[in-house]
């Protein structure tokens, strides 16, 4: 083999090396937790954060006029809470830097909430209405939390 045809070989395996390892840096599920941690109540979910990279996401039975208030405060990265009924997305906050919003439940139903971030440090605190009738938080995928009913 020829000195040329190897450099080419040994270049394209550290190219290909380095696009996995930013591949797997980039979509890698992190949570660095900040001063006040993260937790999940009946009262809501709670996440304060030095660098969150992936999706926490849990459901709730909701009632038609039920309320879900959102604030929240990105200061760096990017993330976004998409409320689904079924795999309709009712509600989305997106890009957010700076979000203190609520969303009002229009149908009785299941509603999963997802929580997407990529390199995103800051807060984001969802507040479940006072007066919902079931207070359960099912099928939590949050870290290491698990489910937690209060």
């Amino acid at each position: 083999m020829n000195t040329k045809k190897t450099a080419v070989i040994i270049a394209g395996a550290i190219l290909a090396a380095g696009a996995g390892g930013f591949l797997y840096w980039d979509n890698a599920y992190n949570f660095t937790t900040g001063p006040n941690g993260r937790s999940i109540t009946s009262e809501g979910y709670f996440a304060d954060f030095e660098k969150f990279n992936g999706t926490d996401s849990f459901e709730l039975k909701m009632e038609k006029g039920e309320k879900l208030d959102f604030d929240c405060v990105i200061n760096d990265g990017w993330a976004e809470i998409d409320v689904l009924s079924g795999k309709e997305s009712v509600f989305k906050l997106s890009g957010m830097e700076d979000a203190d919003t609520d969303y009002t439940v229009q149908e009785n139903g299941d509603y999963t909430l997802k929580v997407k971030a990529k390199h995103a440090r800051g807060y984001i605190f969802i507040h479940f209405d006072e007066d919902r009738k079931d207070k359960n938080i099912y099928n939590s995928s949050i870290g290491n939390i698990g489910d937690i009913n209060d």
